[in-house]
């Protein structure tokens, strides 16, 4: 009957000595796992507050907010999403919760809307046959009547640094506006370019212009009031939009899909290098080691541009409608998508342990989390260690 007990609780430690182990192998990393879903990479680049990972971004569900016109162009500041709707001039959505978007508010301009950038309490609306269009949207859901700078061409683009509004202007070029005084744009300063200016990015002393046919025009803007002759290089599809970052221009180049060009040489442009998409590369937006692709029918395309001379495969997410215009903030992207107006898709995820860890630039983990994990999971095992001798000692007993 003794030997009987004493084999009873021999058991029953064995079983608690069994759950110990199970909870130092699979509890305590699930706990560190927990602790490094917290940890993100910041990334410099145009807004160095941004947070994100670099991993590939992951297939998900696209979210909708249909707009009364056809989204052609976005922007996104603060918690909300700015967007030239065509014919009903601007939209406005709340975006605070990305995946549940709120209803538009409109403020209707006298052209079609096609293009939009946001500085300050203003709104700069490529505003086609109208020109430039400049809307108040100190109060975000109640814009203000639009103030027009009317442009020889038809606006197609906009970009706005320091006091001036640089207009891509159809087949008059670049027109290059002062907006000093927001309320009273100045009369446009022009530089033709030999294709039909689509789109525009500025850097530096520098405008690029995706410039139709021609391909990229690159334009000093050094004095914004008498811009230099264009240089170009030429493309194989048709210039639709254009993203500049470090010493590359990222062109979406039409049937071309993208179009990387070397700039550290602003003379002599290099060559481009193409990466096809399956839909119509119509515009472009650079995030870390990405380009996000709005690829007409095909949605969004992501293309890996870690190395710029050698583009990885597309990767898409389908929409409804057709992709014309992308602006990445924080995990989502922010799709302009003609007839079906917004589209929001997520394409940063938090990742797991593993993948937190590969994620990070030269597989360096960071310090913090080395001594968080080595006090964890180094004080679980001492503690199970030492319950493993006490329990041991009191079975033989």
């Amino acid at each position: 009957m003794q030997k009987s007990k004493k084999k009873l609780k021999s058991n029953k430690l064995r079983i608690l000595l069994i759950v110990l182990l199970i909870s130092m192998f699979i509890v305590i990393p699930n706990l560190l796992i927990s602790i490094q879903r917290d940890i993100e990479i910041p990334i410099k680049e145009n807004n160095p507050n941004e947070i994100i990972n670099t991993r590939p971004p992951q297939k998900s569900s696209v979210y909708y907010e249909d707009t009364i016109g056809i989204a052609f162009g976005v922007y996104v500041s603060g918690d909300y999403v700015y967007m030239a709707d065509g014919p009903s001039g601007l939209a406005v959505i709340d975006i605070s919760d990305p995946i549940n978007p709120g209803t538009p508010v409109y403020e209707d301009t006298t052209g079609a809307a096609l293009d939009i950038y946001m500085s300050g309490d203003y709104a700069y609306v490529a505003d086609s046959i109208s020109g430039l269009a400049v809307i108040d949207i100190s109060d975000p859901t109640n814009p203000r009547t639009p103030v027009y700078e009317d442009t020889t061409g038809d606006a197609r683009g906009v970009y706005v640094s320091g006091d001036y509004a640089y207009v891509a202007d159809g087949s008059s070029g670049l027109a290059v506006i002062d907006i000093s005084d927001p309320t009273n744009p100045g009369t446009p300063d022009y530089e033709d370019t030999t294709g039909s200016a689509l789109d525009i990015y500025i850097s530096g002393d520098y405008a690029y212009v995706a410039d139709g046919e021609s391909g990229l025009a690159v334009i000093d803007i050094s004095d914004p009031t008498n811009p230099g002759t264009p240089i170009y290089e030429d493309t194989t599809g048709s210039a639709h939009g254009v993203y500049v970052s470090g010493d590359y221009a990222y062109v979406a180049d039409g049937s071309s899909g993208l179009a990387v060009i070397d700039i550290s040489n602003l003379t002599n442009p290099g060559t481009p290098v193409y990466e096809d998409t399956i839909g119509e590369a119509n515009g472009v937006y650079v995030s870390g080691d990405y380009a996000y692709v709005a690829d007409g029918p095909s949605g969004l395309a992501v293309i890996d541009i870690s190395d710029p001379t050698n583009p990885g495969t597309p990767i898409y997410e389908d929409t409804i409608g057709e992709a014309n215009g992308v602006y990445v903030s924080g995990d989502y992207a922010y799709v302009a998508d003609n007839a079906s107006g917004l589209a929001v898709i997520q394409v940063r995820k938090r990742v797991d342990m593993e993948e937190a860890i590969n994620s990070i630039p030269g597989g360096a983990i960071p310090f913090e989390f080395i001594i968080i994990a080595s006090v964890i999971y180094g004080g679980a095992v001492i503690g199970v260690a030492v319950l493993i001798v006490i329990l041991i000692r009191r079975t033989r007993k």
